[in-house]
C-alpha cells in the first residue's frame, strides 16, 4: 500500500508527516524500518495525524523515532505539524490542540511565521526511582566511561537527562548518549542533554535522542535544558537555544509552570511511500 507523506524540518531536525485523515492506511512501529530501508527515505521522526480520540480536541498523533520506537513528544515535529495543518488548510483556526502519548500540545500559527508550542508543566521526579541518591545541589551522579556525570532530571512528555558543562564541543555526546540507552539509569532510554550558558538569556545545545541519536536540532531537549537552568538559577524565563542549525525562544515560567518553544518549520519535499 502506498501512502503519501510531507517531509518538513525543524531546525534540522528532519521531521516526516503523514496525513492519515485525508487517506486511509495505518503506521505501526514494523512499518518505520521497511520505509528505512526499503524507500531509503531520512528522517528523524515520524508522525501520524489521526482524528481526535476526545472531542475537545482537534487532532491526535503518534511520533515514532526512526530505529521504530515510539516517542512520547518531540517539539520541532509539533512546529512542523502546525505549519503542515496551517498550510494545508485541514484545520480552519490558527491555535489548536493536540493529544500525544506524553500529554497535550496547545499549538499556534504565529503572525511573525513562527510557530509555537505549549505543553503541560514539567515533572521532576518521574523517572527517579532507577537513579542514584539526589546530592546536594538536587542533581544526580552517574559514573560512566571514568566521567561523572551531575545531571538534573526533566520529563516533558518524556524523559531527559540534562548536564550543563563548559566545553560540549569536544565532549564525547554519541558515546555517552548511547550507553545512557537500556542503562540501569534509563532502561526505557534518555534524551541526553549537555548545554553551555552563554549568558541568562542564551544557551548552546546539542541532544543524544533516545531511537535517533545526535539530532541537529532536539526541541524537547531545547525546553529541558531551559527548565533545569531556570530550575539551577543559571537562566532567566525567556532563553534562545542555540543548535548547529538555528534556534529556538523557550519562555518557561518557574512558578506555574508554564512552558512554551518557539521556531520555524521549513518544507523539504512530498513522498510517496510503500507499506
Amino acid at each position: 500500500m502506498k501512502i503519501e507523506a510531507h517531509r518538513l524540518s525543524g531546525l534540522g531536525n528532519i521531521i516526516l508527516l503523514v496525513d492519515l485523515i485525508r487517506q486511509p492506511g495505518e503506521i505501526k512501529s514494523p512499518d518505520i524500518k521497511k520505509i528505512i530501508q526499503g524507500d531509503t527515505v531520512h528522517f528523524d521522526q515520524l508522525i501520524t495525524i489521526e482524528p481526535p480520540k476526545e472531542p475537545q480536541m482537534d487532532l491526535s498523533v503518534q511520533i515514532f523515532n526512526n530505529d521504530g520506537s515510539k516517542a512520547n513528544n518531540c517539539i520541532n515535529g509539533a512546529r512542523c505539524l502546525t505549519k503542515y495543518v496551517s498550510d494545508s488548510g485541514l484545520i480552519p483556526q490558527k491555535k489548536f490542540s493536540v493529544t500525544t502519548d506524553g500529554g497535550i500540545w496547545q499549538l499556534s500559527d504565529n503572525q511573525d511565521g513562527s510557530f509555537s508550542v505549549e505543553m503541560p508543566p514539567p515533572n521532576f521526579t518521574q523517572g527517579q526511582e532507577s537513579l542514584p541518591t539526589i546530592n546536594s545541589n538536587k542533581k544526580y551522579v552517574l559514573d560512566i566511561e571514568d566521567i561523572n556525570l551531575e545531571v538534573a532530571l526533566v520529563n516533558i512528555g518524556n524523559p531527559h537527562a540534562v548536564c550543563y558543562l563548559e566545553n560540549i564541543v569536544d565532549f564525547p555526546l554519541t558515546s555517552i548518549g548511547a550507553k545512557l540507552q537500556d542503562s540501569r539509569w534509563y532502561p526505557d532510554g534518555v534524551n541526553f542533554g549537555i548545554a553551555k550558558v552563554n549568558s541568562r538569556n542564551n544557551i548552546d545545545l546539542r541532544v543524544y535522542e533516545r531511537g535517533a541519536g545526535e539530532t541537529l536540532a532536539c526541541g524537547s531537549g531545547a525546553c529541558a535544558a531551559v527548565v533545569a537552568g531556570c530550575q539551577e538559577g543559571l537562566l532567566d524565563d525567556e532563553v534562545e537555544v542555540n543548535f548547529k542549525e538555528g534556534k529556538l525562544n523557550i519562555s518557561y515560567k518557574k512558578y506555574s509552570g508554564t512552558l512554551i518553544a518557539r521556531g520555524g518549520a521549513d518544507y523539504l519535499d512530498n513522498l510517496s511511500l510503500e507499506i
